[in-house]
């Protein structure tokens, strides 16, 4: 059993028990979560390995970020695309593949250090990527309108815009709304009401 916020997810027996303060926007930003979580297995978090549930998770996370953000008009294509580096493998994140979002289909592209973020609208950066290479891709991503994610600690310092945040039982995320202006970028204030934290209101 893994505790999400206030969500409580059993995959075993495909419950979901949610009780969260915000009730008008549980069904639009954490329904996503049951779908995602049948797709990639139904395998009970009692005996699955504690990251493949992160991941599960991150993947739902990632994909109600797409839905929750504004771009600049001009920043999509025929798709809207989840960068992410090509290791460690991140197979979950599949399960997104093909839904809509910006009513736009999602594509996943894995990338390899230092290749270029033409056509990505969000970059995932792992805590796998390490400091050095996060402070890269960031400096590459600056100013450009591309939503960075990481599950590094202290990322928001280190200029990207939302962290997950994972105690090991609780996964939330925070958000720099500084560094998405400069982007371009806007979130809706439901998205807002549901971070843990926001900086540069």
């Amino acid at each position: 059993m893994i505790v999400f916020h206030s969500i409580s997810i059993d995959f075993n027996s495909a419950y979901l028990s949610v009780r969260l303060r915000f009730a008008r926007i549980r069904c639009v930003f954490f329904g996503l979560i049951i779908a995602i979580a049948s797709t990639v297995g139904s395998t009970s978090l009692t005996s699955a390995q504690p990251i493949a549930s992160e991941q599960t998770l991150t993947a739902a996370f990632l994909y109600n970020f797409l839905k929750f953000t504004e771009w600049p008009d001009d920043a999509f294509d025929s798709e809207v695309t989840i960068c992410t580096s090509i290791k460690p493998e991140f197979e979950e994140l599949d399960a997104i593949l093909g839904r809509i979002a910006q009513n736009k289909p999602v594509s996943i592209r894995r990338i390899a250090h230092k290749e270029s973020l033409n056509s990505c609208q969000l970059l995932f950066l792992p805590r796998e990527e390490g400091v050095q290479h996060v402070h890269e891709w960031l400096s590459a991503a600056a100013d450009k309108p591309i939503l960075t994610v990481s599950n590094i600690n202290d990322f928001l310092d280190a200029g990207g815009m939302i962290q997950l945040n994972n105690d090991g039982k609780n996964l939330s995320f925070s958000i720099n709304l500084e560094y998405a202006r400069r982007a371009g970028l806007k979130f809706n204030a439901q998205l807002l009401q549901i971070a843990r934290q926001v900086r540069g209101r």
